[in-house]
């Protein structure tokens, strides 16, 4: 991956074939579709854990850095695991919003 321009998020398919490549190259080969439903989930909890911290529901602080931090590793995982499980995600999430904007909104809120 070229880390000398710019990042975009329209990079994140090749990126998440990138790491992909690169998680079977040291091994890590044996079900691949579970391991990176997994790694998600564990992502989605460390991201929670971050946020509790830095809103103050837990015993330690943290700080909006860390929440970023932790986003961003699930939105990479999140590509990852589509990549490994053999489908487009931003086409997924595409056909995705189409459902989400049908959806009602609560009455008196407006678009």
């Amino acid at each position: 991956m070229d880390n000398s321009r710019p990042f975009t998020l329209a990079a994140l398919p090749d990126v998440a074939a990138d790491i992909a490549d690169k998680l079977t190259a040291a091994g890590f080969t044996e079900a691949p579709h579970l391991r990176q439903a997994l790694a998600l989930a564990e992502e989605a909890g460390e991201f929670v854990g971050a946020v509790r911290r830095h809103y103050g529901l837990a015993r330690r602080t943290g700080s909006m850095q860390d929440v970023e931090a932790e986003l961003a590793d699930v939105v990479i995982t999140a590509f990852v695991t589509a990549h490994t499980m053999g489908f487009d995600l931003e086409r997924a999430v595409g056909e995705k919003l189409g459902v989400v904007y049908t959806r009602g909104w609560r009455e008196g809120e407006r678009a």
